[in-house]
Parts: C-alpha cells; structure tokens; sequence
C-alpha cells in the first residue's frame, strides 16, 4: 500500500443554512443510520428508523441528507472511508509494497471481523444500489492502481502497462470480495484463519507481480 494516504474524495456535507447543532446532529444522524444497516440490512434502512434510532424527527433527517438514496450513499462512504484508512495507515512504515501490502490485507481482514456485516452490506449495495457501489469501488480501484504505480516506480514490481496495471487492481479488489465469502463461511467451509489466508494471498500477490532476476534465471534455464 502506498506509504501516504491516498486522498478520498468524498462528497461533502449539504450546506443548507446556519444549523445551531448540524456538525452534532448529522453525525448522530449518520451514526444511527450505520447501526441501521448493520442489523437490518441496507433494505431496512427507513428514514423514520433512522429518525427514531438517532432521536430526531424525520424532517432533520431529510434536512441533512435530503434523501434516503443519499444517506445510504454518506453511510457506505463512511464505512469505506473507515476501511481503506485502517488499509493506508496499516502499511505506511512498510518498506517495499509487498511489506504494505500484507499489512493492509492484515488490516482488511481485521476491519471484516470487527465488522461482520460490511460483506452482507456491500452485497446488498451492490444489487440495489449500483450507484452507490460503484463509487465505492472506483475509490478502491484508484487507491489499488497508486499502489501498484508506486510499487513499479520504486523498483519492487515489474514494469506494466496502464490496462495491466487496472486490470490488476480489479483483479486484488475480487479476491477481497472472495475473503469476504470465506470469512461468513459461505460455501460451508470453515475459515481457515487469518495467516493461512495472508500467505495465500501473499504468494498470489508475489508470484504475479514480483519484479524478480531469480524468475528470468529459472525461465533461461528451462529453454
């Protein structure tokens, strides 16, 4: 990962006029609208649940976010932002990617267990609201192409071109899902613990990407 946090934008918060406690009560709001989630589900999530659960009327909620559809996307964006920072600041004092990159895989899995409902969560998204998760993956997919540029320019990685380098983004991103399933023990297996996974993962990452001369040695001698 890289070693400075890559920066997230985000939409900002509505500005609709001075609001005494708007900083308070919309991360209230917020707040309330994640729990929502994480136990209902994002088909659950009602703006009157919602008003209910964070001690407001429904008409401040509709103030702050203006719509259910927008409230759902500050709430995803939330958990992700969350997520990818615990991934960013796991491997800033990494000295090569590789280094970085086991210790955000270990920070990713680490956030899924502390919160076992992202992956249910993010499924619904992704079946219901398109829009929504597909702005969360281009902020996955940018943050995974910086990494692997940094991992070229720095000599770790071997050269790619653009279309690799993206295509090998999407290509880390599906095995994150696929930990996701693993994890909630989909398939009837059961999780075989964070290490094993981490070699795995780390093995894949290495062999696929690794700018080695030992590699070129053992292809020479084959021919």
């Amino acid at each position: 990962m890289p070693r400075t946090a890559t920066r997230l934008t985000f939409s900002e918060p509505r500005k609709r006029g001075n609001y005494a406690k708007t900083v308070e009560t919309r991360g209230r709001i917020l707040a309330a609208a994640r729990d929502t989630a994480e136990d209902l589900g994002f088909h659950g999530v009602s703006l009157s649940e919602v008003a209910t659960r964070a001690g407001v009327a429904v008409g401040n909620v509709s103030y702050h976010f203006g719509s259910r559809e927008e409230l759902l996307r500050e709430v995803m964006q939330s958990i992700s932002a969350q997520l990818q920072q615990d991934v960013v600041l796991a491997g800033v004092s990494g000295h090569d990617l590789f280094e970085r990159g086991e210790a955000g895989i270990r920070a990713y899995l680490s956030f899924i267990h502390r919160h076992p409902a992202y992956a249910r969560m993010s499924e619904q998204v992704r079946h219901h609201e398109p829009a929504i998760y597909n702005e969360s993956l281009a902020t996955w997919v940018a943050l995974q192409r910086a990494a692997i540029q940094e991992g070229i320019d720095e000599g770790t990685l071997r050269p790619m071109t653009a279309e690799e380098i993206s295509a090998t983004a999407y290509l880390i991103i599906g095995a994150h899902y696929f930990l996701d399933q693993m994890i909630e023990g989909i398939g009837g297996e059961a999780y075989p613990g964070d290490d094993i996974v981490v070699t795995a993962y780390m093995k894949l990452f290495r062999g696929g990407l690794e700018q080695s001369r030992r590699r070129g040695t053992r292809q020479e001698k084959v021919k």
